[in-house]
């Protein structure tokens, strides 16, 4: 096709191709607007910052990591908390509202994936039967089904849209088209950070595929722009995120490297679907045969395959994938392997070297539409299917404990879950086949500790607190159970204080033994001895906010109102989501005197989930 009849079928689009194209993941995706959270990230991303969305807070949206959080984790995601705190304005912490958009996004995805293939050469029905196969594609359902993937979406949204719009400032000739491509890397950059390999991989297809002479001017206005917004979005994330120096490792490369042959056999092959995956020897194997078959049918039909387009579609799938395989997080293994959400992006490249493969073959065979339209069908199927997996917490965690039982994380928060409705017989089932998984990991043992506690259960209390201090003899709370078994259960107070003391002892600059023996002393209506070392945690760790709600706390219940406000202050500057704050500094402003700062608290406590409130305002607001 010529350069001008590209140009003009890009700019003149089908209508009914991009009907369909929006039609069809639509309808197939629609089942989620009924879905509930998984409450793996969703929970701590959407349900934890409710006040942070309902304020719109600009600063906090775009200022901190992809929890909202300050300095907590490594990833830097502020469009999508930007887009999380729409979503809020519209349905509150309705899950509906976060589905919906996620869906629409990924409909607005395939739109501008049909328009790149057009841009890359591609025959409008070509591109068409691509970017419905992109549509229904069984892998997606990941992307689609979990809320935390809204990066991934928008990564994927902003890219296609500054490549397409490269292009057109190169074709058409247009400066404004070469800033907002620009913009949209831009875009991309904020949603995700693996966006930064856009920029060689947009030069890379210009260079191969749309001819593009480099040095002209707005080749040139599309670097420099994206350069200085590279450098506008590495400041943003260092006045956001961790430093993590060591984030990226050797390593790291080298325990990752199966996830490049395992992605291509499921993007390949419809099964091992699970949520939360982990490295499977089958599927590395044949992932890695399919990776040598490709690169063999390549050679030997060289001369008959798009080489060029090979070439653009490899990159398209290492560059973006690249970023990940580099990054080994702490809870490798031990949750999972990689997600495969991450392949919206770059299963663009594998979509590419299938069809640059095949179109020989296509050619010569001179197959009817209606082969389209099964394997469309059938893809459609696995990933209506698929995606029920991400209905709620229960079908969640049942996929990822059924396909990978090695996930000690899956079955702890699969437990978690049961515990906050009172299912103690099947919560002990899942921390119990957890601790097989996992029998060294001091959370999990703490969640069966307190579990025990609350059941009563208190000699396998004792045995799992003990457990603990073998693995980590200055871990606090195992210390404070013990104790608190001693004072409430025994009533023998003094040797309570003594354990503590122990604890205390054994890490003398750990905030927590301070925190937890303030505790046992504020159980004991001992709240000036609870409010020193209350104070001792805080000058360990000025970030630990449950010390400073503890303060805050016993400042109110002993009448030192100004003191009360000032700690919850404190506990707010870090915290802005905790109901109880809001609602204990609510009365301190009251009894102070000051109604109306104290009413609009008390009022906001409400809001998030304080029912005490009602009274409160009742009494103070009337």
């Amino acid at each position: 096709m010529s350069k001008k009849k590209v140009v003009d079928t890009l700019f003149t689009r089908n209508r009914v191709h991009q009907l369909v194209l929006l039609v069809i993941p639509f309808l197939l995706y629609a089942q989620t607007f009924a879905f509930d959270f998984s409450f793996h990230d969703d929970d701590m991303i959407v349900l934890n910052n409710a006040q942070v969305f309902r304020e719109f807070d600009l600063k906090r949206l775009f200022l901190t990591d992809a929890w909202m959080l300050n300095q907590k984790i490594e990833l830097y995601r502020p469009w999508q908390s930007f887009t999380y705190a729409i979503d809020h304005r519209l349905g509150g912490n309705d899950a509906s509202a976060y589905h919906v958009h996620n869906v629409l996004i990924f409909c607005v995805g395939i739109q501008l994936l049909y328009l790149f293939l057009l841009s890359i050469g591609l025959g409008g029905l070509t591109a068409f039967a691509l970017g419905l196969v992109y549509a229904v594609h069984f892998l997606f359902a990941h992307t689609v089904g979990w809320i935390p993937a809204r990066g991934d979406l928008y990564l994927f949204a902003f890219s296609m849209g500054s490549l397409i719009l490269f292009y057109a400032s190169i074709r058409k000739n247009n400066l404004l088209y070469a800033v907002l491509s620009a913009v949209c890397y831009f875009g991309a950059l904020l949603s995700k950070e693996s966006a930064i390999v856009l920029l060689p991989l947009m030069y890379l297809i210009g260079y191969t595929i749309w001819k593009v002479d480099l040095k002209n001017i707005r080749s040139c206005a599309m670097l420099g722009v994206s350069v200085v917004f590279t450098a506008f979005y590495l400041w943003m994330r260092e006045q956001s995120v961790i430093d993590t120096p060591n984030m990226f490792t050797l390593e790291g490369f080298v325990y990752n490297l199966p996830v490049i042959p395992e992605e291509v056999f499921k993007f390949f092959v419809p099964v091992f679907f699970s949520v939360m995956p982990g490295f499977h020897p089958a599927v590395t194997w044949v992932g890695t045969g399919l990776v040598v078959a490709i690169i063999g049918l390549t050679v030997v039909f060289r001369r008959n395959v798009n080489m060029q387009l090979m070439m653009v579609g490899a990159a398209f799938f290492l560059l973006p994938i690249l970023p990940s395989i580099l990054y080994k997080p702490l809870f490798t293994g031990y949750a999972y392997d990689y997600l495969d959400h991450r392949m919206f992006f770059p299963g663009v490249g594998l979509l590419l070297i299938a069809f640059a493969l095949l179109k020989p073959w296509l050619d010569r065979k001179n197959l009817s539409s209606n082969y389209l339209y099964s394997l469309v069908g059938v893809m459609a199927v696995i990933a209506f299917v698929n995606v029920k997996a991400y209905k709620n917490y229960t079908s969640y965690y049942d996929n990822a404990t059924r396909t990978n039982p090695k996930s000690g994380l899956a079955w702890m928060n699969y437990g978690t879950m049961l515990a906050r409705e009172n299912n103690y017989p099947k919560m002990f089932e899942k921390f119990n086949t957890a601790l097989e998984v996992i029998p060294n990991n001091i959370e999990l043992r703490m969640k069966l500790a307190d579990s025990y506690y609350t059941v009563k259960d208190f000699p396998r209390m004792m045995e799992q607190c003990k457990a603990i201090m073998q693995i980590d003899s200055t871990f606090a709370k195992a210390y404070f159970n013990i104790a608190l078994f001693q004072s409430d259960q025994l009533k023998q107070s003094d040797s309570a204080i003594h354990t503590m003391n122990k604890a205390v002892r054994k890490s003398p600059k750990n905030p927590d033994a301070f925190y937890y023996r303030g505790l046992l002393y504020k159980q004991l209506g001992r709240n000036d001895s609870a409010l020193v070392d209350f104070q001792r945690v805080t000058h360990l760790n000025p970030q630990h906010t449950n010390a400073l709600f503890e303060q805050g706390h016993i400042y109110g219940s002993t009448a030192r109102y100004r003191d009360a406000v000032q700690a919850f202050n404190n506990f707010l500057a870090i915290n802005p989501n905790d109901g109880r704050a809001y609602f204990y500094r609510g009365q301190s402003l009251c009894l102070l005197n000051n109604t109306a700062e104290g009413c609009r608290d008390l009022q906001t406590a409400l809001s998030l989930g304080v029912p005490d409130a009602q009274a409160k305002i009742d009494f103070y607001c009337r």
